[in-house]
């Protein structure tokens, strides 16, 4: 069952692999020993176990219906609910003596620390973004770098989310050509991996903010060359097109997605389907979110300053940092460029000092 489980949420992240939520010892936890919650998906588990490895604390592992901290979070299956059921089901009151558990900061857009505070009296903290920082972060008394505090989508993370949540298109894309068109299987694998592997690595040097903008400069340089085909014929002409056409297309999938697989990039999928008018599939809703007016433009995040009471809350979960605090401790939108509208701010900011405000109509 756990080399079945590994194996799912490795290949098949886009759907749920619950693990048992709960209280879970690492090494040998005491009354003072941290208290860390995560998500209840298997994968995510796992990985922060053997991260963890070596350290006395306390895992509380909440309800996200078996998603990731990010995706569940941002379809608040991992919500203030959720945490607060942990808590007052797990036991972990009479396990410590302290009342502060550690958050991941990917969980803000989901779960509002105030809101757990006033339901449990435990006091939040944001730990670390990568799990291989909470060890330091843990015998260091708590500090984050601020690095710490933001995400980041090196080629190894690009690999591994794009792998799980794009191998399910990639094997109902060969067993379509199996049954339609089983002369042109062997090629759609070839150029299905070898553009998987070409755009997730050359990902950030290619232009755009959105995956859809840089899929269009590798999908315009293969479209030349298909032209070419027809310019310079030649008897292997034919299969090249085929293998153009299938590499075009696959990157058209993979760049629509990208989005939606990084915390450092506003997605392309959802805002498009809001604009489809397509409200929800499944627990995925589009239409008439918050998330998706700011990306389609329909509101508009801003700050009233004069409200802010500087508690840096903002500025501590922002995964890209878009937000600073000025020379009066009140919370300024820095970098606007970079907001990928995943709320946390919103969900966070106590004072409603934030706010998404229905843009005004040009």
């Amino acid at each position: 069952m756990r080399v079945f489980k590994a194996i799912w949420g490795l290949l098949f992240r886009l759907f749920p692999c619950p693990t048992p939520v709960g209280l879970r010892r690492l090494g040998s936890p005491g009354p003072t020993s941290p208290v860390l919650v995560t998500c209840n998906f298997y994968t995510t588990v796992r990985r922060l176990v053997r991260s963890l490895r070596g350290v006395d604390a306390w895992l509380l592992v909440a309800d996200s219906k078996g998603v990731n901290v990010w995706c569940a979070a941002g379809g608040e299956e991992l919500s203030t609910h959720s945490v607060v059921s942990a808590v007052k089901t797990s036991g972990v009151a009479e396990m410590v003596e302290h009342r502060t558990m550690i958050l991941p900061p990917l969980s803000a857009p989901g779960v509002s620390a105030r809101n757990v505070r006033k339901e449990t009296g435990w006091k939040v903290r944001w730990g670390p973004v990568r799990m291989d920082d909470i060890p330091r972060y843990l015998a260091e008394g708590f500090e984050r770098r601020e690095p710490e505090k933001r995400a980041t989508y090196d080629w190894r993370e690009r690999l591994d989310t794009a792998l799980g949540s794009l191998f399910p298109f990639y094997l109902l894309g060969a067993v379509g050509f199996w049954i339609l068109g089983a002369h042109l299987l062997l090629s759609y694998l070839a150029m299905g991996a070898l553009c998987f592997l070409l755009f997730f690595l050359l990902c950030p040097w290619l232009p755009g903010s959105r995956g859809l903008t840089k899929v269009m400069w590798l999908d315009g340089a293969l479209g030349l060359a298909l032209a070419a085909t027809w310019v310079f014929p030649a008897p292997w002409a034919e299969s090249i097109r085929a293998e153009l056409v299938i590499a075009m297309v696959v990157l058209l999938i993979y760049g629509g997605e990208l989005g939606g697989l990084a915390s450092t990039m506003p997605s392309d999928l959802d805002p498009l389907m809001a604009r489809l008018g397509v409200g929800a599939v499944g627990n995925v809703a589009w239409a008439g979110t918050v998330r998706t007016e700011l990306l389609n433009g329909l509101r508009t995040l801003s700050i009233d300053r004069d409200q802010c009471v500087g508690c840096r809350c903002c500025a501590e979960v922002c995964p890209r940092g878009v937000w600073e605090m000025g020379e009066d401790r009140r919370a300024v939108m820095a970098r606007r460029e970079d907001c990928t509208a995943c709320r946390a701010c919103l969900v966070q900011c106590g004072s409603g000092a934030i706010t998404a405000e229905p843009s005004a109509p040009e």
